[in-house]
C-alpha cells in the first residue's frame, strides 16, 4: 500500500512541447497541443518512482483506488497511472467517511475502475480547459499591456464579482432621509415606542415635513389596532461545504481556505466527521436507517454533547433525508467516532462543533416566536410599533442566534423592542416626539461567507431567466472544493486584499476587469463550463466535443486580446510604481526591478520564474551589471566568483533560452 501525496503528475508547460515558447509573445498564441503531455511536480519524483515500481510489480495483479472520492482524487489516480504506464484492473473504494466501519463496508463493495470513466473524463477535460485558457489568456493579455496578468476560467468571474461590488460602493451617492418617532405611555405605566407610516412610505424627503408631522402629532393617542402572529421557523438544513464555510466566516471569521483545511483533518486525520467535498445538504434514507443511533451514540459520549442528544428521536422529513438529492456524497455530518476534543486544534474544534450541533438540531422542534404588531393614532399621524417575544427556543437551544433570526432583515429597532400589554381602544399619552436624520447606505463589500453566497448564486446576477436556470443547476461559480482556492489564488497574484473581515480589490484587479472583455469575466460561461463537466461525468456530453468548443473560445479570446489597445498603466497593474524597471524579463517581457533579494521579474507572483540572484557564487551583482545583462543578454568578465571549494574564478554571466543565468567561461556572446 502506498498514497499519492496530493498531486504527482501534471500538464507539461509550453516550452516542454517547444523550447521557443518559453519566451512570451503574441505572435505563438494560442498554444494548442495536439496532445497533451504529462510530467512529475517537482520534487515528487522519488514518490513516483516508488508508485512506478510499485503498480508494475508482478507481484501485484490488481489495484485499488482510494483517492479522494470524487473529480480531483479521481483525476489524481488517473495521471500516476497513466504515468506509470500501467494496464492492470483498477478497484475504485468510495468513502463518504473515514471511520473503520465504514472502510471495512467499503472494501467489501468495492467499485469497477471503469464506473467512474466520466467522472474520469471531466476532471482531465476541466483540467485541459484551464490550462488552454488559463495560460493562453495570461500570456495574451500580459504581452499585450506588458504587465503579468493571470487570467482564470472561475478566478476572473470571481474577480469580477468583488470589483463590481467595489464599484457599487464608490458610485454610489448617499441621500438623506428624515424618520419620526413618538413614545407612548400607557396609564399603568407600560412604555413604547412607534415610526410615524402613512400607506406608501415610512421616510420623508425633507426635514421641514418631518417637524410638521411632530407638531401635528399632539399630545395623546389611541391603539387602534393590535396583531399578533405566531411564527415558527424550523431547524436549518445540514451543511453542504460551502454553508459550512459560511457559516465559520460568519461565525468565527474563518477563511474559507482554513475551514476546508480542518473539516478535511477532521474528515482523514480524526475520522470525526463525513467526507467534507459536497455539495448536498442531505442524508440518505439507509444511513439515517442504519446509522443514525451510533453517531448520536458518539456524541452522547462526548460532554459537551451529551446532555443534547435527544433522548427520543423526531422522524426526519425530506427536509433533510432525500435520497434524489444526493449524488456522490451526502451532506457532512458526525461519524460514529467518539470525539476526544481536546486533540484539536482551535479551527478543528470549532468547525466540529458548528457540525455537530447543526445535526443535533435536526432532532430538535421548530423555534416559535410571537410578532406583535401595534398600530397608533396620534392626532392626525399613525405610528406603527412591532415587537417579538420567544415562545419556544426549540432547535435555537443548541445552535444559537435570535429569535426570527432568519427573518430580520437589518437590525430595526421596531423589530427588537419588548412591548407592554396592549389591546385595542387604549388610551395612551405622547411623551415625546423627535426626528431623526438618517442616510442611505451602499452596499456592503464582500466578506468571504457573502462571495460564497454569490459564487453560489450566480444565477441571480443574470437577468436571462434561462441563463440564470443554468446557472442555478450547475452550481454558479466553482464548485464547493475550489471556491477556497479560487479566493487565495485572487489574493496571492495580488488582485484582492482583506481588510479585517472584508475582501476588497486592488488597483490591479480593477484593471484587469477593466481590460477583459465580457466573455472572459461573465458567471454565465464559467457556469456553462462547469454544466458540461457535470454532463460529461452523467456521460451525455462527448469530451471531445465539449473540448472543441473551448479550443474554439481559446482562439476567440487570445484575437480579443490581440486588438485590444495597449494600456498606459503598467506601473498600476504590476502595482510597482515605486519600483524602477531595470529592463524587460527575456521570457514575458514584463519589466524587471529590484526586490531586497534579486532582480526579478514583477510577474513572478503569476509564474513568471526569470530571477537574477543579487549574489551568486559569493560575488554581488550591482544594478549596472543587471542592467547590462538584460540588455545585451550576457555581461563582460567579472572577477569576484568563488567556487564551492572557496577558490575564486573568473566568468561571464549569460541569460540562456530557457531564461536562466547561467556561467560562460568563454568570451562571453
Amino acid at each position: 500500500m502506498s498514497w499519492a501525496l496530493g498531486h504527482l503528475v501534471e500538464l507539461a508547460g509550453p516550452h516542454e512541447y517547444d523550447p521557443g515558447l518559453k519566451k512570451w509573445s503574441i505572435e505563438s498564441l494560442p498554444i494548442i497541443p495536439g496532445t497533451f503531455k504529462l510530467k512529475p511536480v517537482q520534487g515528487t519524483e522519488k514518490h513516483l518512482k516508488i508508485l512506478k515500481d510499485l503498480v508494475n510489480s508482478r507481484e501485484i495483479s490488481l489495484i485499488i483506488n482510494a483517492c479522494d472520492a470524487g473529480r480531483e482524487g479521481e483525476l489524481i489516480f488517473r495521471r500516476i497511472i497513466t504515468w506509470c504506464k500501467c494496464k492492470k484492473n483498477v478497484k475504485r473504494l468510495w468513502l463518504s467517511e473515514a471511520t473503520p466501519a465504514a472502510v471495512k463496508k467499503a472494501f467489501n463493495s468495492l467499485r469497477e475502475g471503469s464506473d467512474l470513466d466520466n467522472l474520469a473524463a471531466a476532471a482531465e477535460a476541466r483540467a485541459k480547459a484551464d490550462w488552454l485558457v488559463g495560460l493562453n489568456a495570461t500570456r495574451a493579455f500580459s504581452v499585450r499591456h506588458n504587465a503579468v496578468l493571470s487570467v482564470g476560467r472561475v478566478q476572473t468571474p470571481t474577480l469580477a464579482l468583488i470589483v463590481n461590488r467595489e464599484r457599487e460602493i464608490n458610485n454610489f451617492r448617499p441621500e438623506t432621509y428624515w424618520e419620526v418617532w413618538a413614545t407612548f405611555q400607557k396609564k399603568d405605566g407600560g412604555i413604547y415606542r412607534g415610526k410615524w407610516i402613512s400607506e406608501k412610505k415610512d421616510r420623508l424627503t425633507g426635514k421641514n415635513e418631518a417637524e410638521t408631522i411632530a407638531r401635528k402629532t399632539g399630545s395623546s393617542g389611541e391603539v387602534t389596532r393590535v396583531e399578533q402572529k405566531e411564527k415558527r421557523e424550523q431547524p436549518p438544513q445540514l451543511f453542504s461545504l460551502n454553508e459550512l464555510q459560511k457559516e465559520a466566516n460568519k461565525r468565527h471569521g474563518l477563511t474559507a481556505q482554513e475551514t476546508l483545511e480542518a473539516a478535511q483533518a477532521l474528515y482523514e486525520r480524526y475520522k470525526l466527521l463525513t467526507y467534507p467535498r459536497t455539495d448536498s445538504r442531505y442524508l440518505t434514507e439507509a444511513l439515517v436507517r442504519d446509522t443514525l443511533s451510533a453517531r448520536l451514540a458518539a456524541l452522547a459520549s462526548a460532554p459537551e454533547y451529551a446532555s443534547l442528544v435527544p433522548g427520543r428521536l423526531t422522524e426526519l422529513g425530506n427536509r433533510y433525508v432525500n435520497d434524489s438529492k444526493v449524488t456522490d456524497h451526502h451532506a457532512i455530518i458526525p461519524t460514529a467516532a467518539r470525539p476526544d476534543l481536546a486533540r484539536l486544534t482551535s479551527n478543528e474544534y470549532n468547525i466540529y462543533d458548528l457540525v455537530a450541533r447543526r445535526f443535533l438540531a435536526i432532532f430538535y422542534p421548530d423555534a416559535c416566536y410571537a410578532v406583535t404588531e401595534v398600530i397608533t393614532v396620534a392626532g392626525e399621524e399613525t405610528y406603527l410599533s412591532k415587537g417579538k417575544v420567544e415562545i419556544e427556543p426549540g432547535w435555537k437551544t443548541i445552535c444559537g442566534g435570535d429569535i426570527g433570526g432568519e427573518h430580520v432583515q437589518g437590525n430595526e429597532e421596531e423589530d427588537r423592542q419588548s412591548l407592554p400589554s396592549l389591546a385595542q381602544g387604549d388610551q395612551v399619552s405622547v411623551q415625546n416626539v423627535e426626528t431623526t436624520e438618517k442616510k442611505t447606505r451602499p452596499p456592503a463589500r464582500y466578506t468571504e461567507a457573502t462571495l460564497l453566497a454569490a459564487m453560489e448564486n450566480a444565477g441571480r446576477l443574470v437577468d436571462d431567466k434561462e441563463m440564470a436556470g443554468i446557472l442555478k443547476e450547475s452550481g454558479g461559480l466553482g464548485t464547493p472544493a475550489t471556491r477556497a482556492a479560487i479566493i487565495e489564488r485572487l489574493i496571492k497574484v495580488g488582485y484582492i486584499l482583506r481588510q479585517k473581515k472584508y475582501l476588497v480589490p486592488t488597483t490591479k484587479g480593477v484593471t484587469l476587469i477593466n481590460l477583459v472583455p465580457e466573455q472572459v469575466k461573465s458567471p454565465l460561461l464559467t457556469a456553462r463550463w462547469e454544466q458540461g463537466l457535470v454532463e460529461i461525468e452523467k456521460g451525455k456530453e462527448p469530451v471531445e466535443r465539449w473540448m472543441e468548443g473551448i479550443i474554439e473560445f481559446t482562439r476567440d479570446v487570445v484575437g480579443l486580446a490581440a486588438k485590444q489597445e495597449v494600456s498606459r498603466r503598467t506601473g498600476s497593474i504590476n502595482g510597482n510604481q515605486t519600483r524602477i524597471a531595470l529592463g524587460k524579463c527575456p521570457l514575458c517581457e514584463c519589466e524587471v526591478a529590484e526586490y531586497p533579494k534579486s532582480y526579478r521579474c514583477t510577474g513572478y507572483r503569476e509564474g513568471c520564474t526569470f530571477v537574477i540572484w543579487k549574489v551568486i557564487a559569493g560575488k554581488k551583482i550591482s544594478l549596472t551589471q543587471a542592467k547590462i545583462l538584460l540588455k545585451n543578454g550576457s555581461t563582460g568578465r567579472l572577477k569576484g566568483f568563488k567556487s564551492k571549494a572557496k577558490k575564486p574564478f573568473e566568468a561571464s554571466l549569460v541569460i540562456d533560452e530557457e531564461g536562466k543565468v547561467i556561467f560562460d567561461f568563454g568570451n562571453g556572446r
